[in-house]
Formats: C-alpha cells, structure tokens, sequence
C-alpha cells in the first residue's frame, strides 16, 4: 500500500476531525437546548396563567393602582398574530388590544383609576372607535379615567380620548384634526412610461401605455390611476366620509364641551396648540407628566403618596426566557450571567423609580421588569 504524503494525510485527518467534532458539538447543543427549553416549558406551564401587573412607579405596596394605558403611534384596529406589515414598528396602537386592557381595568378591584399616555397621529375609526368603548367602560365602572397628550393628539387620538374625564396636554403639544380622508386618489392622463414605478418613480404623459382593468360592479376599479374617478363615483365616496366625520363630530361634541357649528365652520380639520386647543374645548388644560399623575391621584384620595402607577397585566416570563431576556439583565436576574450589567440596570431602575418619567409603559416594563 502506497503512503499518502505527509501533508494530504495531515488535511484528512483534519477533515475527519471537523466532521466528528461537529456532529459531537451539534448533539451537546441539541440536548442542552432541549433540556433548557423543557425547564421553561415546564415553569412556563405553572406561570403562564399568572400575570402581574408590572409597577412603573410609586408605592409597590399601595391598593390604589392607576393603570397607564399607551396609546402610542398609529392607531391600528387588531395585533396581528403572526407579524404583518407593522411588526417592526416600535410604537403601534392597536385598538381593540387598547380595549382589552380598559376593559379588564374597569372589572379589576385593584385598578382605582386609569391614566391615557397619549402620543398619536390618529389612525383607523375602527381602532378609535374600540378605544372610546374601553374609556367609557372604565367610566362606567365609576373610575377616573385622564388622558395627558404627550406632545400630540390628532385626528383619532382626539376620537378615542373624548370619553376620559379630563385631558391635559404637556407645553408645546398639538391637538386637533376633527376630520375624515379616505385618501389621494391618482389619475395619470395618456401616460407614456413609468419611471421606476408608478409609486416609487415619476410618470411620463402623452400617450403610448394602454390600460386594460378587467372589473365587475361599478367602482370596482375606482382606485386605477389610469382612469380619471367618475362623478357618481365622487358622490358616493364624499357621502361615505361625510357620513364618517357626522359620527365623529357627534362623538366628540356629546363629550366635550365643544360647538359642532364652529367644529364644522371655524376649526375645520385644523391642529391648534395648548392655549388655543383649551379655548375650543380640545382639552382641559396644560399639565407636565408628573402634575396629571398627582391630579389623578387626588381623583381617588391618595395625594399623600399612597398610590402606584402601573403597567397593564403581562404574563410573567419563565427562568429560560429571564436568563437570556434584555429584561433580565436589567432587573438583576441575570446577575449570574453578568453581575456587572445587572447591578448597573438595577442602579438605573431605582433612579427611574425615584420620580415619574414620560417613558412609554412597554419601554420602562422592558427595562426593569415586571
């Protein structure tokens, strides 16, 4: 038998090696993540049904809860389950996810009165609209409900806070916008060519593209850029959003103390600023952060201090997740992991916990825990 020379024999043994190694590495990584996601599976199972509501600030040992509720960036109607287009979108209001949580306020003992962290440019009237229902719940319910506009709230942020108690709007806020659109509708007349594409390039004109829209039942095709909209169909889209903004104006009017003449004759659609937005009814007043949560805690009697803030009720997470979750390492329990970042995240909680700060509820849950 001829020896293979020295250095091919060196290369497959390598070989061999890498090959063995790895199937041994893969197998040690299988078992351990099994076993670590069976241990949070099985603690999962016994916590997945408890939730807590996490305490954002005040006294953790008070009974007297004000639930702070987001509603944060567009207003959305439901969450998707399985991602969709705004799923990497950081701050999303979903409506009936909103009513969920007023809904449970209103029937929980321990929520006393239920703070609106307003931050919005308006959104769906279906997701609005689920809003208003939870906030009228919770009213029902005989709970203060305050909403504080952090910096705006527009269109259906105005819808779905009408119902609150008071509204109070940080310095420099915008409020406004009572009114309906269903959109820019295009019509591109004999175009020529497109340039990068009809939404994302310019459009050449006069002749030379030929449009052919296959379509039963009248407007089918209304939204084909390559036709101009017909009168009728005009008609029936100015009656449906006419239709719309009435339902809006009666919302907002039978709520706030404002004139639907002068909505619909003076104000418009318009946005206005704090002193202005006050004068027509938009809001009840100026107020920082820190001065509406000491006015919703006079609302129930607890001035003196004997009230928390908290978070809506989230399902408690499992040791496994805990170990490798951002929450963790900022909450202390991943102290074994790195003692260094745990103690620096518990320093930061305790310094937020001092005072209350304008953070969205979701960023200060995934800081310091629940």
């Amino acid at each position: 038998m001829t020896e293979q020379p020295p250095l091919l024999s060196d290369l497959f043994r390598m070989v061999i090696k890498i090959i063995v190694g790895g199937i041994v590495i893969f197998a040690l990584v299988s078992c351990s993540v099994g076993v670590l996601a069976g241990m949070g599976a099985s603690s999962g199972k016994a916590e997945k049904s408890e939730k807590r509501a996490p305490v954002l600030y005040g006294d953790e040992d008070s009974d007297n809860a004000i639930l702070r509720v987001d509603i944060v960036g567009p207003i959305m109607t439901h969450k998707p389950e399985n991602g969709g287009f705004f799923a990497a979108v950081a701050n999303v209001a979903y409506g009936y996810e909103i009513k969920e949580q007023l809904l449970d306020a209103a029937a929980s003992d321990k929520i006393k009165a239920v703070m609106l962290f307003v931050s919005t440019p308006g959104g769906t009237v279906v997701g609005s609209d689920a809003i208003a229902d939870g906030v009228e719940a919770v009213k029902a319910a005989g709970k203060p409900v305050v909403a504080y506009v952090d910096g705006l709230s527009a269109s259906g942020g105005v819808w779905s806070t009408a119902p609150a108690d008071k509204i109070f709007a940080d310095t420099g806020s915008l409020i406004g916008s009572v009114g309906v659109i269903l959109g820019n509708f295009l019509y591109y007349e004999d175009p020529v060519a497109l340039d990068g594409g009809l939404f994302m390039g310019g459009v050449t004109t006069r002749g030379g593209i030929k449009s052919t829209v296959i379509a039963a039942s009248e407007g089918k095709d209304i939204f084909n850029p390559f036709r101009p909209m017909t009168e009728r169909e005009k008609t029936l889209l100015i009656a449906s959003t006419k239709e719309i903004y009435d339902n809006f104006l009666d919302h907002v009017t039978a709520n706030r103390p404002m004139d639907r003449t002068a909505l619909i004759e003076e104000h418009g659609a318009m946005i206005y600023a704090n002193g202005l937005a006050e004068r027509h009814g938009y809001i009840d007043g100026t107020k920082d952060y820190q001065e509406t949560l000491a006015f919703i805690a006079a609302e129930i009697g607890a001035a003196g201090g004997d009230w928390k803030l908290v978070g809506p009720e989230v399902e408690k997470t499992s040791p496994f997740e805990r170990l490798f979750s951002a929450r963790g390492t900022a909450s202390g329990a991943n102290a074994a992991v790195d003692p260094a970042a745990a103690r620096a995240g518990a320093a930061m909680c305790a310094e937020l916990k001092k005072g209350p700060v304008a953070l969205t509820a979701q960023t200060l849950i995934s800081l310091c825990g629940v």
